[in-house]
């Protein structure tokens, strides 16, 4: 250095005390003969083995020590606003820095940008922003309205809700639903409109669902009419069906189905026989199909 020597050692070997003579550092050379599980702390002349010591969670090595941690353990007593800072056999509570505009403090006292504050409107109208870790989200606001008013879609007013006010004009059997603004009014569960839909009237099918006809039931202006699947015929009373044995083909030409049975008839022209099923020719066709006798 300016104005004096300034003495250093060659590998393997450290300045002692005295600044300018050179002694064996057996730790740096491996010449001691410390365990695995020792530190080798060089000295004047010599070495010392010391044991390494880990200390557990919460706690910090000092001096060959380990002391406790308040700021990690939370035994400290720091208030809202400071921060824990661990010292030799104690701690000491510091204030949280500042965060200038546009930033916020964290649990930890870091300051991280605060995208609500520092964006313009990061959220669309009717919804609020809540700043989070390195991002941000937007909550749809929730509006507290009175009796008879109603949030409007984007949550951000009350609006008049005419079916609580009583201020709408639906009729009777018609159910009242609020819309932005205005209102709907639809028909009760067993009513529909009718032809001009002006006005409600009972459906029958719908009201009495299962209880007016035996399968199936269709809606008519003031009343209602019954009617069967394939294969089955309308019984007399109108509700119940019966199985058109029509349908399987029994007679030879005409058949008619009747309440719990069926009859087959002739064209024109033409007679059953005794059966009640085929056509009786020679009855049809006297002189014309056999010389003597038809049979």
């Amino acid at each position: 250095v300016a104005g004096r020597a300034r003495c250093s050692c060659f590998p393997g070997f450290s300045l002692m005390t005295d600044g300018w003579m050179c002694e064996v550092d057996e730790c740096v050379t491996g010449a001691h003969s410390c365990k695995p599980s020792q530190r080798c702390v060089n000295t004047v002349g010599s070495f010392v083995c010391e044991l390494q010591v880990t200390c557990p969670a919460g706690y910090q090595l000092r001096n060959s020590l380990c002391e406790i941690d308040e700021c990690t353990m939370r035994t400290h007593n720091c208030g809202m606003g400071l921060v824990c800072e661990n010292t030799v056999g104690s701690f000491l509570c510091n204030p949280k820095q500042k965060c200038i505009s546009g930033f916020t403090q964290d649990s930890h006292g870091n300051c991280i940008i605060n995208e609500c504050s520092s964006l313009t409107e990061p959220c669309s109208s009717g919804f609020n922003c809540i700043n989070t870790v390195g991002s941000y989200t937007c909550q749809k606001k929730i509006v507290m309205c009175s009796h008879g008013y109603h949030a409007s879609p984007d949550g951000a007013k009350c609006v008049t809700d005419e079916c609580q006010m009583g201020t709408h004009r639906c009729g009777v059997g018609q159910i009242c639903h609020n819309l932005p603004g205005s209102y709907r009014c639809d028909c009760q569960t067993g009513y529909q409109y009718n032809a001009l839909r002006k006005v409600c009237t009972v459906n029958e099918c719908w009201r009495y669902s299962g209880r007016l006809c035996a399968q199936k039931c269709e809606n008519t202006p003031g009343s209602y009419r019954c009617s069967c699947t394939a294969g089955f015929s309308l019984a007399f009373d109108g509700k119940n069906c019966e199985t058109n044995e029509c349908d399987q083909n029994p007679c030879s030409q005409e058949c008619a189905n009747i309440y719990g049975s069926y009859q087959c008839y002739c064209r024109p022209g033409y007679y059953l026989k005794d059966d009640g099923h085929t056509i009786d020719e020679c009855s049809q066709s006297i002189g014309n199909l056999c010389a003597f006798q038809c049979v």
